[in-house]
């Protein structure tokens, strides 16, 4: 399941987190190395596990009749017709028609994660991310898409699930890009001096998933931190290579699949 798929289903887990906290009463639960545990606590003092929750997700319920238990089981349940739903999505666009190679591809840039020193050397905030946008200004095929247009949905569609509707929506983009940026010290030849020396680069690394078929593909792009701009250009060559040839053939004419 792709990244896209995913980020989709973690509403899911939220909502049903925040339906089983809803219960109120003398109810304990305890963490360890990510594995919950729900206890309910009497008068006395004595506690009952009512359900655990292991580091991968699988509830088991300790106590059937207890109501949080039952608010558990029913989240577990929407959760499952959920990742069902997203299955048989995925077999549907595995099959369907494609996209035209000259239909837009829409294409979702995330704010860049920048370490602390990149940030610091940015001449003005948000210059590198500004800097990586405009590479895919007037693209005959990709278009860049407004952040906030995605804001919502991921929560909205955990609504319909959780109501027992279809979840079936077209995504605000056809590909999202993760990119993180940060300084990094390294060896090389002095081109003037021939001797080794050692330089601040700046590397950029960047995931582009498809919010269709899983595809999650990995670029990354290295050189001097006084070349930040031309080692942006090509970061982003690379990005739009694998948007075009690798992601765009799958994309659905379809975008409601």
């Amino acid at each position: 399941m792709s990244v896209g798929a995913r980020l989709r289903l973690v509403p899911v887990l939220v909502i049903a987190a925040l339906v089983v906290g809803c219960a109120t009463g003398g109810y304990r639960t305890v963490t360890k190395n990510g594995h919950e545990k729900v206890y309910k606590v009497d008068e006395a003092g004595e506690k009952n596990l009512v359900y655990e929750v292991s580091p991968d997700g699988e509830l088991t319920v300790h106590d059937e009749a207890d109501p949080r238990a039952q608010q558990a089981l029913e989240g577990q349940r929407k959760l499952e017709q959920a990742q069902a739903a997203e299955v048989e999505r995925l077999e549907r666009i595995a099959s369907a028609p494609k996209r035209a190679d000259d239909d837009p591809i829409r294409v979702l840039i995330h704010e860049i994660e920048l370490s602390e020193d990149l940030r610091q050397a940015q001449h003005t905030e948000g210059a590198v991310q500004e800097q990586l946008r405009k590479e895919f200004e007037g693209d005959a095929v990709i278009a860049v898409v407004d952040p906030a247009a995605s804001q919502g949905r991921e929560l909205t569609q955990a609504f319909r699930i959780l109501a027992g509707q279809a979840p079936s929506q077209a995504p605000p983009s056809d590909v999202e890009v993760v990119t993180r940026a940060y300084v990094q010290e390294k060896v090389g030849i002095n081109k003037s001096t021939k001797k080794v020396g050692s330089y601040a680069a700046v590397v950029f690394e960047a995931t582009i998933t498809s919010n269709y078929l899983p595809a999650e593909h990995v670029v990354t792009e290295e050189g001097s931190i006084f070349r930040n701009v031309e080692v942006t250009h090509k970061l982003a060559e690379k990005i739009k290579a694998v948007i075009k040839n690798e992601i765009g053939p799958t994309i659905p004419e379809d975008r409601n699949l």
